[in-house]
Formats: C-alpha cells, structure tokens, sequence
C-alpha cells in the first residue's frame, strides 16, 4: 500500500472526453476518451503511461497540466484537489511546480530565440531574477542540463536535436519544479542521444528529487526509466503496477501482445 506521504500526485476515477460535434438539432455530441483511470505518482519516481496512438495517454497528461477540462474524478497534488479549482485559473504555484517536456523540441522552443534566452525569459518568469542573479542561474541550468555555456549563444536550427531537448529540459528546470510531465520528450531523437536524454532525465531525477509522468509509446524506454507503469488501451488501464510486475507478469492479453511485439531490453539503469 502507498503511503500517503510518499505520493506527490494522484488521479482518482479520471474521466476526460471531447466535443465531436453536434446534432442535427443542435446539441452537442461526446466521445469520451479517458474512462475512470487512476494511478499515484511517488515522490522521486516515475510514473509510465504507454499505449499506442490515440490510447489517452498524452489528454491525461494536459489534464494535469490543466490545459482541458475533466468530466469527473479528481486530480490531487500534495494533497491539494486542483480539479477543484476554477477553469481557466492555475496558480503560478502549481504552474512552477508541474512542468512539461514535449515530444518536438524543435517545435517547442522559439526559433527566433536563442537558447540562452529561452532559459532566462523563464528563469526570469518564474523567478523575478534579474542581471547578475539572472546569468548565473541560465548559467547552472546548463550545466545541470549538461549543455556547454557557448550554445546558449546559438539559435534552435543551429544545434542538434539532443542539444534543442536539453534546452527543453533547462527551461523545464528554471523554476524547480516537482513533478515533470515528459510527453513523448525522447520519441523524436535518434536512439544514441535517447539513451543520454534518458541517463540526463535519471540523474536529474536523483539529484533533485524530481517526480516524472513519462507518457511514451516506447516499451523498452519506458522500462529502463520508470518506476511503475499503467498500460491504456481506449482510455482504460490493461494493466497497471510495478514496472516489474506488468512487464514480467502481465495480466491483459493485450499488454502481452504489447511486449511480444519488442525486443527484450535490459533492466532500468541504476
């Protein structure tokens, strides 16, 4: 049983569905695309949530981003109901506080900054730094993030997909958050510079205490990263657990067809 101390986030009976339009009488018409999942984040570990496309996975994660409004069921974090709070308005707290990493770093850093700004305009958000204070933090963040301080002077096009990500995660970083939501944040990048994201993500992760929900469709990357993992299938859990658990002893006919379908990969890294 998880301690309630020891859980950061939790999703109770999460129900999510979109506006598909309408009928001909003018009402409008549903498709519900999360049905009643629930799962714990602890702090200082990893959550997966894996499917194939269209299974739910990346609606639960802007759900906890508070980008989309939830049909039912709660959203805790530290033990504060934020699916309490009213739509459209998110503090800057919990803003700070839950970040995301996206799948395209190309595509989510602006390309008329340069990297060194990306970091700072959020350093500079969040924070309120200013001058001095401000140059030495961007410059922490980068060597944190493992990015040599001279790319900073360098716009997104002119650095490699794995140096854009590293910018990604430097800006994620800039307001020491405590939960990170990675959305597919290693899919885009070729497998040599996944797996330094991944050992970046990892460290990370022990140095700053840092909960992450990895939302992949990658088995093998999902496995060598979290600790727990909820396989979706149609917006519902098939199986869910200890990543040992449902990778070693799956009970769904579809997880195991899942895990038939890819190579066999090493335990997660230490």
């Amino acid at each position: 049983m998880t301690a309630v101390d020891d859980v950061i986030l939790r999703v109770e009976d999460l129900r999510i569905r979109y506006e598909k339009g309408r009928s001909i009488w003018g009402t409008p018409r549903y498709s519900q695309v999360v049905h009643g999942v629930s799962f714990a984040v602890k702090r200082g570990e990893t959550f997966g949530l894996v499917g194939e496309s269209g299974s739910g996975k990346s609606t639960i994660g802007k759900a906890i981003l508070r980008q989309i409004p939830i049909v039912g069921g709660s959203i805790t974090f530290e033990g504060q109901r934020i699916t309490e709070w009213k739509e459209g308005h998110t503090p800057l707290s919990y803003r700070r506080a839950v970040q995301v990493i996206f799948q395209s770093p190309r595509l989510s850093l602006n390309a008329r900054m340069l990297a060194r700004d990306t970091v700072a305009e959020a350093v500079a958000f969040h924070l309120g730094l200013k001058g001095s204070e401000l140059d030495q933090r961007v410059d922490r963040l980068f060597d944190d993030v493992g990015l040599p301080r001279h790319l900073g002077d360098r716009y997104p096009d002119e650095l490699s997909g794995g140096q854009q990500q590293r910018v990604a995660i430097a800006r994620a970083l800039a307001c020491d958050p405590r939960v990170v939501i990675c959305d597919e944040a290693v899919s885009a990048l070729d497998v040599s510079t996944q797996a330094q994201v991944i050992a970046l993500l990892h460290r990370l992760q022990q140095e700053r205490g840092l909960s992450y929900v990895f939302i992949s469709h990658d088995l093998g990357v999902v496995r060598n990263l979290c600790h727990a993992v909820g396989v979706l299938k149609h917006g519902a859990f098939t199986d869910i657990g200890s990543v040992e658990d449902v990778f070693e002893r799956p009970t769904s006919q579809y997880t195991r067809e899942l895990l038939d379908a890819i190579p066999r990969f090493p335990g997660r890294a230490a």
